[in-house]
């Protein structure tokens, strides 16, 4: 899909999805080429069944978000194709515990303990 072979990606997506239907990953991955396509109908219809199957598959939410948010509507150069691992960079609070041992959920700038 990312060399834009289409014809290509749809039939090995096809061919995933006669193997495991219920896959978060293949409707994620068929939104994506909806998308790319300029279907965005059937895109979003993808991106939930990829959310309504995993509720916790971020690339399906991102893209989900993206996709239907209209300040972003038009841009395709946030396109999560899955395949980067998952990071906490987006998250700015850390679990600390204190000398008890009790824990407190501080942000990670401002840990003074």
């Amino acid at each position: 899909m990312k060399a834009r072979y289409y014809s290509q990606a749809e039939e090995n997506i096809k061919q995933a999805m006669l193997i495991n239907p219920h896959s978060p990953i293949v409707h994620n991955l068929y939104g994506l080429l909806e998308e790319l396509l300029m279907d965005d109908d059937l895109a979003r219809k993808h991106y939930r069944a990829a959310y309504a199957l995993d509720p916790t598959f971020k690339p399906a939410i991102r893209n989900l978000e993206r996709i239907s948010t209209f300040d972003n509507r038009y841009g395709r150069d946030h396109i999560d194709f899955g395949d980067q691992p998952e990071g906490d960079a987006g998250n700015p609070y850390e679990i600390v515990y204190d000398k008890n041992y009790v824990e407190h959920l501080m942000n990670k700038e401002k840990r003074d303990f």
